[in-house]
């Protein structure tokens, strides 16, 4: 149930800098009933882990019609998918993102707008250093996790295609 903020509230909030200086939409997520703020700011993230989930599934599905040594190079892939989609997102995105809303919550733009440059190139930096570790040592890491043979093989394939298809 949304309640009025109070009087003293509103009047320490409007006292500093950076909500002098807000626009209607910073007032709106401020003031706003809580429930309809959050769907109205979540759904974009739902639909998108929606169609990442089925993406998966829909690629797991093709692989699983070449065969149980398709799977298994799959399955060795999988741990490095995972480990930089949440590095990404979780590490980088989040610091990122926290920075940049930072600077802005601030009334900073120019250390905003010079976070994002820097962001897209630690971001490609790390992309291409990940990828470049999975070409150069991949047959190393997935024999350590224990592939061999085909396997193997397969899983570099699929590992050098997921690498150039993800940059």
């Amino acid at each position: 149930m949304y309640r009025a903020p109070t009087e003293a509230a509103v009047a320490a909030l409007s006292a500093t800098p950076a909500h002098q200086a807000a626009d209607a939409r910073t007032c709106r997520l401020v003031e706003a009933p809580i429930v309809p703020l959050l769907i109205r700011l979540a759904w974009p993230n739902v639909l998108i882990m929606l169609a990442q989930a089925s993406a998966g599934l829909i690629e797991t599905f093709f692989v699983a019609k070449l065969g149980s040594a398709a799977l298994a190079a799959m399955a060795l892939v999988f741990p490095a998918v995972m480990l930089m989609t949440t590095l990404s997102a979780g590490a980088l995105g989040g610091s990122i993102s926290s920075a940049v809303a930072r600077a802005l919550g601030a009334g900073r733009q120019a250390a905003a707008d010079a976070l994002v440059l820097h962001a897209i190139a630690v971001s490609l930096a790390f992309g291409f250093a990940f990828a470049a570790l999975f070409l150069l040592f991949g047959r190393q890491i997935y024999g350590a996790m224990g592939g061999s043979g085909p396997e193997l093989e397969a899983a570099l394939i699929y590992s050098k295609s997921s690498s150039s298809a993800r940059r």
